[in-house]
């Protein structure tokens, strides 16, 4: 019996292993603040890693880490009582996410959608001229849906990160992302 079960272990691996779909893919993009965190942050950077598996041609599950960086801005108010001018840091946010994606079309050019879940990161601010810091770092529960398409190897899509709050501060962002998805045995 155990020689049986071993058997087919074996053989439900090499079937799944010969038609394996394994993905990689990497990109850079612009990150446009969203929330409460807008109020006092410019747009940044944005950077995605994933690695995968293409469940069916149309379906991956894969693995995703998105890092954005965000520029602080800088605060001036000037009335006839106080002039302050004061500057506050960069927001980093960093998510590891279970992601899905839907692929509509099987071949060309190859629209999707996808929805990620899981945790972010968000880095602390420090606001420069008073010594204060906004808030710490925490980790909350996330989710980042998108829509894009795949051509090649080329993956374009527009995202956005819903990273939860910090105190009473929501930070989020939406992202325009360009990048590389390779498919290693499949489409």
């Amino acid at each position: 019996m155990k020689k049986l079960l071993l058997f087919v272990a074996v053989a439900l691996l090499g079937i799944t292993a010969s038609n394996a779909q394994v993905k990689f893919g990497f990109g850079l993009g612009y990150a446009v603040p969203t929330g409460d965190v807008a109020d006092f942050t410019d747009g940044g950077i944005s950077g995605h890693l994933e690695l995968g598996y293409g469940i069916t041609d149309q379906i991956d599950v894969s693995f995703l880490y998105t890092g954005d960086f965000l520029v602080g801005a800088d605060l001036t108010s000037g009335n006839n009582f106080v002039d302050t001018n004061a500057s506050i840091g960069n927001v980093t946010i960093g998510s590891y996410m279970l992601n899905g994606r839907y692929y509509f079309t099987e071949s060309g050019f190859r629209p999707y959608g996808s929805l990620g879940l899981g945790i972010a990161s968000i880095g602390s601010i420090e606001i420069d001229g008073t010594n204060a810091e906004l808030f710490a770092s925490t980790s909350n529960f996330a989710i980042r849906p998108a829509l894009g398409f795949k051509y090649g190897v080329l993956n374009v899509n527009a995202a956005y990160l819903s990273a939860g709050k910090t105190g009473e501060t929501s930070v989020s962002d939406f992202s325009f992302n360009l990048g590389l998805l390779f498919t290693f045995g499949g489409n």
